[in-house]
């Protein structure tokens, strides 16, 4: 009887956590698409933490920065160029010149954002 109730409290709990996930998913879907419409892409970071959304449209990208434990964005821009994830917490923003220098160098057109500064501490 014992280990039937222990199933069965297991089994619930999971079913939560699951549900949890799943509506989060949701509610971030819908977030994006209010911001960027329903075509955007969404890439988390592997420790789920942080989300990139964007969508290109004609030679630009817009772009979302989204802390997924509260659905907060933090960061929306729009550039020439790309963005992609740098590692768990970093992105990296390439801005396209448009017109290139003469002694200029790639990273003079790249930017890197630390996300550990927008993570919340829990007291």
């Amino acid at each position: 009887m014992r280990f039937v109730l222990i199933i069965f409290f297991a089994t619930l709990c999971c079913c939560k956590a699951v549900s949890h996930s799943s509506t989060q998913q949701v509610t971030l879907q819908k977030l994006v698409d209010g911001e960027l419409g329903p075509n955007a892409n969404i890439e988390k970071n592997n420790s789920s933490t942080f989300a990139i959304a964007y969508q290109s449209k004609d030679r630009s990208v817009e772009f979302l920065v989204i802390r997924l434990l509260d659905l907060k964005i933090i960061l929306k821009d729009k550039i020439q160029g790309s963005v992609s994830w740098s590692g768990d917490m970093k992105i990296k923003v390439f801005n396209t010149p448009g017109i290139v220098k003469l002694n200029s160098k790639p990273e003079d057109y790249v930017k890197i954002i630390d996300l550990n500064n927008y993570i919340i501490q829990n007291k």
